[in-house]
């Protein structure tokens, strides 16, 4: 069995708010036009806290000072054809000045929401 690898990013603001990416509206990808956490796919070899370090980079520009690791888990979601995942989340704040310098290059927008707020819309599971 080959298990697909990810890591994705929970970024909160000074506010308590997260941080969240609009997917491309493309068909190719999984959730397309749905909200998300930035982060993707392990290379080669690659480590979990080597990867979000480079999607964070690809995606934002952006190279947190602090990064910790909060947990690991396996899924598989039939519905969609996603078979033998394995995601490692990690946490990290990012300050006023650093969200000022971000530069999206991948995704439709970003945006950050309240928790309360993020309960309308299309959420990646």
């Amino acid at each position: 069995m080959i298990v697909k690898r990810a890591a994705k990013a929970i970024i909160t603001d000074c506010q308590g708010r997260y941080l969240f990416q609009l997917r491309d509206n493309i068909s190719t990808i999984t959730f397309p036009g749905y909200w998300g956490l930035f982060g993707g796919a392990l290379e080669s070899m690659e480590t979990p806290i080597l990867a979000i370090k480079r999607e964070l980079y690809e995606e934002l520009s952006y190279c947190p000072g602090s990064i910790e690791h909060f947990f690991l888990c396996t899924y598989s979601l039939d519905c969609v054809n996603i078979i033998d995942r394995e995601m490692t989340a990690f946490t990290c704040s990012i300050k006023k000045a650093e969200i000022d310098k971000l530069e999206l290059k991948e995704g439709r927008c970003f945006s950050f929401f309240t928790t309360q707020e993020k309960k309308i819309g299309k959420l990646f599971p």
